[in-house]
C-alpha cells in the first residue's frame, strides 16, 4: 500500500501530494470493500471455534503478506456493525485467564459471503484482459450464478441460487 511509503526522492512521482491524495483515495476505497471480505473468509477458515479481532488482524497480515493491514480502532467497528446487522455472531470466552470476544459467522453471513466473493471473484476475471493477467476460477467446485454472481458449491441438492432464487439445476 502506498501509504506505507516512507522515504522517496524528492523528484519522485508520490511527492507529489496531488497524486499522493489521489492514489491514497484509490486505495482506501478499493480496500473498504476488499477488508470486510477477506475478514469474514478468514472468520469462515474457523467454524467451530470462531476468531477474535487481534487473531483477525495477524491472520489478515500474514496471509496477504502485509499488504492488508487492518488496524485495531478499525476492525472492532466493522465487526461490531457486522454482528449488529446479523452478519456474525460473537461469543465471550475466557482462555488463559483472559477474556476475548470469538467471533463466527453466522447462517446469513455465509450466504452474505458466497454472493461477495462470487461477485469479487466474477469482478477479477472480467478485468483479467484489462490488467494482463489471468484469472481462473475453479468450476469443478463452484458454480457462479449468471444473474447475480453468487458462488455456489456443486452438489446435488441445490437448486436454486440462495441469493436471487434462480434456478440453477440446468447450469451444473
Amino acid at each position: 500500500m502506498l501509504k506505507k511509503v516512507r522515504t522517496f526522492r524528492e523528484e519522485a512521482l508520490i511527492a507529489k501530494e496531488h497524486y499522493r491524495t489521489y492514489v491514497e483515495g484509490f486505495e482506501s476505497e478499493l480496500l473498504r470493500g476488499i477488508s470486510t471480505v477477506t475478514i469474514l473468509q478468514i472468520i469462515q477458515q474457523h467454524p467451530q471455534t470462531g476468531l477474535y479481532g487481534y487473531q483477525i488482524i495477524k491472520t489478515l497480515e500474514s496471509e496477504t503478506k502485509n499488504l492488508l493491514i487492518v488496524e485495531e480502532g478499525t476492525i472492532y467497528p466493522l465487526l461490531r456493525k457486522m454482528e449488529k446487522d446479523g452478519v456474525l455472531k460473537s461469543e465471550k470466552k475466557e482462555i488463559d485467564g483472559r477474556i476475548r470476544k470469538y467471533y463466527q459467522l453466522t447462517a446469513e453471513g455465509q450466504k452474505l459471503l458466497n454472493h461477495m466473493t462470487g461477485f469479487f471473484s466474477r469482478l477479477l476475471e472480467a478485468m483479467a484482459p484489462l490488467m494482463e493477467y489471468k484469472i481462473t476460477l475453479p468450476k469443478d467446485k463452484y458454480i457462479y450464478c449468471p444473474n447475480c454472481a453468487n458462488k455456489i458449491k456443486l452438489d446435488e441438492i441445490t437448486k436454486f441460487c440462495d441469493v436471487c432464487g434462480l434456478y440453477i439445476e440446468d447450469l451444473k
